[in-house]
């Protein structure tokens, strides 16, 4: 029975997700900001940065805060669909871990003191490009 109903919430995922355009937000409760944004700045932006250039994703971006709650590093990745984020996000964790020494993965990984991610299907948005 579990197995019904955890396949049923992962075709309803994807039934959601799968034909509109999606926004996935990741938090991240940091214990060092400076250093993880210098670390993402020389590893984590260029791969993704890319992905955007060549069409697999829409938007990537990073958000901070110098007041608020305790989430205090927020990555985000906006796709034309949940298939191509998912595509587009493997493709690039791959290679930001073939392209980041271990060491540094390992300390960036200390830094994240807790972690959570969410997933968006964009309703409306306006931009002035």
């Amino acid at each position: 029975m579990k197995t019904i109903k955890q396949l049923s919430i992962l075709w309803l995922l994807i039934a959601t997700f799968s034909n509109a355009q999606v926004m996935v937000i990741s938090q991240n409760k940091v214990n060092d900001t400076k250093e993880y944004y210098e670390l993402a700045e020389k590893y984590w932006y260029p791969v993704f940065d890319k992905l955007v250039d060549e069409g697999k994703l829409d938007e990537v971006g990073a958000l901070s805060h110098s007041w608020g709650d305790e989430w205090n590093a927020v990555g985000y990745y906006k796709a034309k669909d949940f298939a191509s984020f998912e595509k587009a996000f493997n493709e690039g964790y791959e290679k930001w871990k073939e392209t980041t020494p271990e060491e540094v993965r390992k300390k960036i990984s200390k830094m994240i003191v807790e972690h959570k991610d969410n997933i968006y299907q964009i309703k409306h948005s306006h931009s002035g490009k």
